[in-house]
C-alpha cells in the first residue's frame, strides 16, 4: 500500500509542518493514469481538502475571507485606483485550488510561499500571459486527479519551484512506482542522492558528497532516534538504518539541501523529512494492498499485505487515518571474500598477500511490520489539534556458512605463488594448508516507535505551534551472534586464482580435493557468542510562533516573522557481553552437529573454477551441544542475563545529549531589475552537552582492574542562513543561499569505550601470554574506540540552482560548496592494552598486556565539498516521456583522501511509457566508487572502497478498473554483483551477488 492517501488533485497539499516540496529532478517511472484514488499521499503534500463557499467580491475581501478559512498567510499589493472582482469558489477543495479557482480571469498573478503562505501582485493587461492560468494553478475538483505519474512529476517540479529553500522531494506514489524495497531505495532517484546496499537493500543515503552520518532524518519534523549497527563491531553512530522503516504507510519525503533557521539542524549533507498522513488531510478512503516476492535464486514467495483507511467526521472537522502493513523477503546473498592483506618477503622483494580466502552463503529472512495512526481535529477556526504515531519492527534471521582457505605466511612456501599483480600475490598453489568450517547464526531484531502531538493556535496576528514528539529505536540480538568453527587437518591441498575477479567480479579458480561434505573430518574448534543491545530515546519539545508582516526597509518589504525555539534529550545504552561456549559433553562429536549442506548453485557466478557444495551445522543441534560454563546451561542469552566482564565494560558505553536551540526568521520579497524576487533570512543559536559513560581495563600489579570513565562536554554555535529566490521568467528562477551548519559526532565516534580485534581478544583469552609472545598466523594487534572530547563538524555552505518548469520540458542545475573545520578523521596510536585470560577467569592466573595499534577519531582538520546536480522531465510524446538526474562531487580532506559515502559520480535515467490503463517504468541507477564505514572485514582494511555499480529495475502496472491495480516489478535486472576492495581493485576485499528480485502485487481501493 505504497499511497496512503485520500482522493485529492493532484496540488492538494498536506499540513504546512509537513509540505513535501516534492522532486524536481529526473522523472520516470510507471503507473498508468491513475484516476481520482483514494489513496494518492502524494497529493495530499497541499493543505487539506475543506468546503468552501465564497461569492464572487472586490479581491481584498474574498482573499481575506479565503485566507481566515484555511488558515494562509497573505501578502497582496494591489495596483492603485483598480479595483479587481474576484470569481465565486464553492466546493470541496484545498485553498490552493479555491485560490486559483477564484483569480482565474485576473489580472492578478500570485506565487505561494513555503506551505501557508502566498503573494498577490496585480499586472498591467498586456503583461498577462495568453496561456490559461499559471502552472500552479492546475488542481480542479475534488473529483479530478492528475493520476499520472509524469502529471505528478510536473507537478512536484513546480512545487520544488515554489518553495522557499533548494530542496526535492517524493511522493508515496513515486515510492511505489518503481520498486523500492525502503525510502532509501526510493530516495536514489533523486538528484544528489546516492545509497549505500547492504546484502542487496538499500540501508544509508548519502546527499551531495557526504555520507550517511550528514544527513538528519525527522520524521513529520521531529526528530528521531537512530537505528544502531549490532551485528558486528562496526558502530553506526547517527546513520538512520532505512531498511528498518517500511515505504507502505509513509505519504512522502521532503530532502531540504539549504538551511533555514527555523529547520532542525544537525544535517550538513541536508535535512530528510519522512512524512506521514493526517486525518484531516483528504476524503475519506479504504486501501487493501496484496503482494508477493521471490527471488530467482531462492524460489520461495515472500507474501506481503498492507491496509490503510480514513475516516472523517460527517462536519469535516475531525478525522482519523490509520494503516498496518506486513512484509517478508528472503534473501540469499553469496559472497567471495578476502579477510584482509600481510605482507611476506620472497626473494628479497615484499609482497601483498591475502590472509585468507572465504566463501560464504548468506541467507536472511526479513520481516517488517508497520503500524500507523494519525489524528486531527479542527477544534475551532482558531485552535486545531493533531497527533500522530509510527511504530515499525524489522526482524532478521541471518545464517552465514563460510569456508576460510588460510593463506598468509603459507604463500612463502617454494612455488606456492604462482602470479603477481602490482606487488599483491593474486594466484597461488598450497600444498600444506588447513581450511576452517564456519557457520554464524544470530536473530536481529529492531523496534522503532515515534509518536508527537501538536497543536495550532491563533492569537490575534500570531500563530503558534508547538508540538512535542517523542522517539525510541531498540535493537538487541533476540539470538545471540553465535559463531561456531571447525577445522579440517593441516596438509589440505587448494589452488586459488583472483587476478582477473575486481574486472569481472568472478573469481577464475577456488579448488581442493579434500572433502568438504565430510563432517568426520573436521575437528570442532570453538563457539564464540556475542549479545548485542542498543536502546536509543529522544525527547524533544518545540515551539513555533509566527505572524505576517507589511513592513518595507530599503526597498525590502518584510512579509513574515518566525520566531520559536527546541530542547531535546537524546540518549544511548550500548551493552555487549562476548563468551566462548563448552561443549555438554566430551561424547559430542563434529558429526552429532554437522549434518546439512549449503545449496548445490552456490558461488556459481562468482567463481568460475568453485568448490563443490560442503557440509554445515544444524542450529539446533548447536544450541543443545554447548552451554556457558558456570554460568548458564544454555547459550541463548541477552546482555542483561550475564555479570559483565572487564572486557565487556570496556566494549559497552553510553552517551547523554542534551541540546536547547532558539531561532529568528524573516521572510521578504520585493523587485529588483523589475523582477519580483522573494526569500528568508535568519539566526539560529544551538548548545549542546554531552555525557559519555564508559570504563577501561588497566593492569596494577599484576591485578586486573576496570576504571570508570566520563565525560562531560559543552559547545555552542550560531548558525546564520539566508535563502533568495529569482523569478527570471514565468517558467524560472533563480536561487542563491548560503547558511552554516552543523553535524554533532558519531555517538559511536563519542564513546568511552576500547574494543580490540575480536580474533585478538579471543587468542589472547585462551592461550595468555603466548598469544603476545608467539602470535598466530591472520591475529592481528589492533583496535578501534571512542573519543568522548570530539566537537561538531562545523561547514560554511554556499548554492546557487537554477530551475525551469515547462509544459514540456523541466529542469534544473545547482552548483554547491562546503568548506567543514573539525573534520573527523580516525587516526592510530599505539596503546598499552589489559586483556583478561582463561586462566585469570578461573582465579589461577593474571591479566596480560599488550601492545595494540588502536584508531580512535579526532577533529583533524578541514574538508571541501565542490558539486553540480543536475535533473531532468522530458515528455516525448505518445505517452513516452524520461525524467533523469545526476550529481557530481569533488570531496576531498585537505590531504586529498576522499570522503566517508562519497561517490565522485551518480546518476540515473528513467525512461516511461503510458498508454491507456497501461504503464511501464524503468530505472537505471549508477554510483562510482566510494568509501565505506561498512569494514565488514572485522578490521585490519586501511580503506574499505565500494566498487562502481548500477542496477536496472522495472515495473509494468494495470489498471484493471477505477479501484484495482495490478503491478508486476522486477529489481536488479542487471544481476549486478558487488564488488569492494582496499584502496586498488589489485586488493580484493569482496565480490557479492544477491540475484533477482521479481514481485507481483494486487491494489483496491474504494
Amino acid at each position: 500500500m505504497k499511497p496512503l492517501a485520500a482522493s485529492l488533485p493532484a496540488g492538494v497539499q498536506r499540513k504546512p509542518w509537513r509540505v513535501v516540496c516534492s522532486v524536481a529532478t529526473v522523472a520516470v517511472i510507471s503507473a498508468l493514469a491513475q484516476p481520482a484514488l483514494a489513496h494518492q499521499a502524494w497529493a495530499q503534500s497541499a493543505s487539506r481538502v475543506q468546503t468552501f463557499d465564497i461569492a464572487g467580491q472586490d479581491a481584498s475581501s474574498a482573499l481575506l475571507r479565503l485566507c481566515l478559512e484555511a488558515g494562509c498567510e497573505l501578502a497582496f499589493v494591489q495596483r492603485p485606483g483598480r479595483d479587481v472582482r474576484t470569481r465565486a469558489v464553492n466546493g470541496r477543495m484545498s485553498w490552493r485550488a479555491a485560490l486559483a479557482r477564484m483569480l482565474e480571469g485576473t489580472d492578478l498573478r500570485y506565487r505561494f510561499v513555503g506551505s501557508r503562505g502566498v503573494r498577490i501582485w496585480a499586472v498591467a493587461p498586456s503583461a498577462r500571459p495568453a496561456a490559461p492560468p499559471p502552472p500552479e494553478t492546475t488542481e480542479l475538483d475534488a473529483v479530478e486527479v492528475v493520476g499520472r505519474l509524469s502529471d505528478r512529476i510536473d507537478e512536484a517540479l513546480r512545487r520544488k519551484r515554489d518553495a522557499d529553500v533548494i530542496s526535492d522531494g517524493l511522493s508515496s506514489e513515486r515510492m511505489g512506482d518503481l520498486p523500492s524495497a525502503n525510502l532509501a531505495e526510493a530516495l536514489q532517484r533523486v538528484p544528489g542522492v546516492a545509497i549505500e546496499r547492504e546484502v542487496g537493500e538499500g540501508q544509508f543515503v548519502s546527499v551531495r558528497g557526504l555520507g550517511p552520518l550528514f544527513q538528519s532524518v525527522t520524521l513529520n519534523g521531529a526528530p528521531v532516534a537512530f537505528n544502531e549497527n549490532i551485528r558486528n563491531s562496526t558502530q553506526s553512530g547517527r546513520q538512520f538504518r532505512f531498511r528498518a522503516l517500511s515505504v507502505d504507510l509513509l505519504a512522502g519525503a521532503r530532502l531540504t539541501k539549504s538551511a533555514t533557521a527555523d529547520l532542525t539542524e544537525g544535517g550538513i549533507g541536508s535535512n530528510i523529512d519522512i512524512e506521514t498522513a493526517g486525518g484531516l488531510d483528504g476524503d475519506p478512503f479504504l486501501t487493501l494492498r496484496l503482494g508477493g516476492e521471490t527471488t530467482t535464486r531462492d524460489g520461495r514467495i515472500s507474501p506481503d499485505l498492507s491496509a490503510g483507511g480514513r475516516w472523517v467526521s460527517p462536519g469535516g472537522s475531525a478525522g482519523l487515518v490509520a494503516g498496518l502493513s506486513q512484509e517478508q523477503r528472503s534473501v540469499r546473498y553469496d559472497r567471495f571474500q578476502v579477510m584482509r592483506y600481510g605482507e611476506i618477503v620472497v626473494d628479497g622483494r615484499t609482497l601483498a598477500v591475502p590472509n585468507d580466502l572465504r566463501t560464504t552463503v548468506e541467507s536472511e529472512d526479513r520481516r517488517r511490520r508497520s503500524g500507523f495512526v494519525g489524528a486531527d481535529w479542527q477544534v475551532s477556526p482558531d485552535l486545531r489539534l493533531d497527533i500522530d504515531a509510527l511504530v515499525s519492527t524489522f526482524d532478521n534471521a541471518i545464517r552465514e556458512d563460510r569456508l576460510v582457505f588460510g593463506l598468509g605466511e603459507r604463500l612463502a612456501a617454494p612455488g606456492a605463488i604462482q602470479r603477481v599483480q602490482d606487488g599483491v600475490v593474486t594466484a597461488g598453489r598450497i600444498a600444506a594448508g588447513r581450511i576452517d568450517n564456519n557457520t554464524e547464526f544470530s536473530d536481529q531484531s529492531h523496534l522503532n516507535f515515534a509518536a508527537s502531538a501538536g497543536a495550532e493556535v491563533r492569537l490575534g496576528d500570531w500563530r503558534l505551534t508547538p508540538r512535542l514528539s517523542v522517539s525510541s529505536a531498540r535493537s538487541v540480538l533476540e539470538t545471540p551472534l553465535q559463531r561456531l568453527s571447525a577445522q579440517s587437518p593441516e596438509g589440505v591441498a587448494y589452488a586459488f586464482d583472483v587476478g582477473e575477479a575486481a574486472g569481472s567480479r568472478a573469481a577464475a579458480t577456488l579448488t581442493t580435493d579434500f572433502d568438504l561434505l565430510d563432517p568426520s573430518r573436521l575437528t570442532l574448534a570453538q563457539l564464540g557468542i556475542r549479545a548485542v543491545e542498543s536502546r536509543d530515546d529522544d525527547a524533544t519539545a518545540f515551539m513555533d510562533a509566527r505572524r505576517g508582516l507589511d513592513l518595507t526597509w530599503a526597498g525590502v518589504r518584510l512579509s513574515g516573522l518566525r520566531i520559536g525555539g527546541q530542547i531535546s534529550a537524546r540518549t544511548r545504552d550500548y551493552q555487549r557481553r562476548d563468551r566462548r561456549a563448552a561443549l555438554r559433553s566430551a561424547d559430542i562429536d563434529t558429526a552429532d552437529i554437522y549434518d546439512m549442506a549449503t545449496p548445490g548453485d552456490v558461488f556459481s557466478d562468482l567463481i568460475q573454477g568453485r568448490p563443490c557444495r560442503w557440509t554445515t551445522a544444524d542450529f539446533e543441534r548447536v544450541r543443545a551441544a554447548f552451554i556457558l560454563a558456570g554460568e548458564r546451561d544454555d547459550v541463548a542469552f541477552q546482555p542483561g542475563d550475564l555479570i559483565p566482564t572487564g572486557s565487556d565494560l570496556q566494549n559497552s558505553y553510553g552517551v547523554e545529549e542534551r541540546v536547547a536551540a532558539a531561532y529568528v526568521r524573516l521572510d521578504f520579497d520585493g523587485q529588483a531589475a523589475g523582477r519580483p524576487y522573494f526569500g528568508n533570512a535568519g539566526l539560529r543559536m544551538v548548545e549542546t552537552r554531552t555525557h559519555v559513560e564508559g570504563a577501561r581495563m588497566v593492569g596494577v600489579g599484576g591485578v586486573a582492574q576496570v576504571l570508570p570513565l566520563t565525560h562531560d562536554g559543552q559547545d555552542a554555535i550560531l548558525l546564520p542562513s539566508l535563502n533568495l529566490a529569482f523569478d527570471v521568467a514565468d517558467d524560472a528562477v533563480l536561487r542563491l543561499a548560503a547558511s552554516r551548519t552543523l553535524t554533532r559526532p558519531s555517538l559511536a565516534d563519542l564513546r568511552a569505550s576500547t574494543v580490540p580485534a575480536s580474533v585478538l581478544v579471543s587468542d589472547i583469552y585462551e592461550r595468555g601470554q603466548a598469544a603476545i609472545d608467539d602470535p598466530k598466523p591472520g591475529v592481528i594487534f589492533s583496535g578501534i574506540g571512542g573519543n568522548p572530547a570530539l566537537t561538531p563538524y562545523v561547514s560554511t555552505n554556499l548554492d546557487l540552482s537554477y530551475e525551469v518548469t515547462g509544459r514540456r520540458t523541466s529542469f534544473s542545475l545547482a552548483l554547491f560548496h562546503k568548506t567543514i573545520r573539525d573534520f573527523i578523521q580516525a587516526t592510530e596510536a599505539i596503546e598499552t592494552l589489559t586483556f583478561e585470560t582463561q586462566a585469570f577467569e578461573t582465579q589461577a592466573g593474571a591479566p596480560v598486556q599488550a601492545q595494540v595499534l588502536m584508531s580512535r577519531p579526532r577533529n583533524v582538520g578541514q574538508a571541501r565539498i565542490d558539486g553540480l546536480e543536475a535533473g531532468l522531465h522530458h515528455r516525448l510524446g505518445g505517452g513516452l516521456g524520461v525524467w533523469a538526474s545526476a550529481t557530481w562531487t569533488h570531496s576531498r580532506l585537505a590531504g586529498g583522501e576522499r570522503l566517508t559515502g562519497a561517490s565522485d559520480l551518480a546518476w540515473s535515467i528513467n525512461p516511461y511509457l503510458e498508454r491507456g490503463p497501461f504503464a511501464l517504468n524503468l530505472s537505471w541507477s549508477w554510483r562510482s566508487a566510494f568509501r565505506s564505514e561498512a569494514d565488514l572485514q572485522g578490521g585490519g582494511v586501511s580503506a574499505f572502497i565500494v566498487g562502481s555499480a548500477g542496477y536496472l529495475d522495472a515495473q509494468a502496472t494495470y489498471r484493471i478498473d477505477a479501484r484495482t491495480r495490478l503491478s508486476i516489478a522486477a529489481t536488479n535486472l542487471s544481476d549486478t554483483r558487488d564488488l569492494a576492495y582496499e584502496r586498488t581493485p589489485a586488493r580484493l576485499l569482496q565480490i557479492g551477488s544477491a540475484g533477482r528480485q521479481l514481485s507481483l502485487g494486487l491494489e483496491l481501493n474504494w
